[in-house]
């Protein structure tokens, strides 16, 4: 079978999602935080019994998924913690956090485009989306809406950013999102999803590997604690990679971007 191509110039700032949503700023008056009974019991309606089963059914059924070294969260029971992974698909990557995590609930740091959609931002928002503030006068509200969440339920960041569908390797990605668990001095995992052909069919099946926990170091000032559990994450997250039998579904070549006229 004849592998799709897709060339790449930066690593870091290149995205193949093709979503083509328009990104919109959140309203300034965007509320991050709802603790109202009613609209808890309207998201554990949604979440818990309705979407929840179905993602973890059609995972199942479409992508083959399964979880490996699971019992890594057991250490971490009683307590929130901030879950990272690698960013390499449009759908699974929004379910695969949600099951794995169970019974915890999950909250997924998201950008601007998931809460662009019309009509849907507070679908997303009480399905555990968590949008990266619009404007500084936001910040506030989110740093306070991760540390409430962190202190019993899970919050997973992608901290590559950007899609890229079936990439078997890891990018580079900076540190600034290891922050908040150095901040709120939460324990840290990392998920890693591989890639495993099929015997049947065409996309291959994916394997979810879980590492961790990884502690933010009190001994460090707070900017080399982040890069300490950023190298953590990277490298635990890289050696998943390196170690399975990672098919290559897409193929990524490198191509350097023409100069500007």
């Amino acid at each position: 079978m004849k592998r799709k191509v897709l060339y790449y110039s930066d690593p870091i700032h290149d995205d193949f999602a093709k979503t083509h949503i328009q990104t919109l700023a959140l309203p300034e008056n965007f509320q991050y935080l709802h603790t109202g009974k009613l609209y808890r019991a309207a998201k554990f309606l949604l979440y818990d019994l309705i979407v929840r089963p179905l993602v973890a059914v059609y995972l199942k059924v479409v992508y083959l998924q399964k979880t490996k070294n699971r019992q890594a969260f057991r250490q971490c029971k009683d307590t929130g913690f901030f879950l990272y992974g690698n960013h390499t698909q449009l759908e699974a990557d929004a379910f695969i956090p949600n099951t794995i995590v169970f019974p915890k609930t999950n909250y997924i740091v998201v950008g601007p485009d998931a809460m662009s959609i019309k009509g849907l931002r507070g679908l997303v928002a009480m399905l555990g989306g968590v949008p990266l503030p619009s404007s500084i006068h936001q910040y506030k509200s989110f740093l306070n809406t991760l540390e409430h969440h962190s202190k019993k339920c899970v919050i997973t960041i992608y901290p590559e950013a950007h899609i890229w569908p079936y990439y078997t390797d890891i990018r580079p990605f900076p540190d600034t999102s290891f922050s908040y668990p150095v901040q709120f001095g939460k324990p840290v995992f990392s998920f890693t999803n591989v890639y495993v052909k099929r015997k049947i069919g065409k996309k291959p099946r994916i394997i979810t590997w879980i590492d961790g926990p990884f502690f933010p170091d009190p001994t460090l000032p707070p900017k080399a604690a982040r890069k300490k559990l950023r190298d953590e994450v990277y490298h635990a997250m890289k050696k998943r990679t390196e170690a399975n039998d990672n098919y290559e579904y897409i193929k990524y070549i490198y191509r350097e971007k023409p100069p500007r006229p």
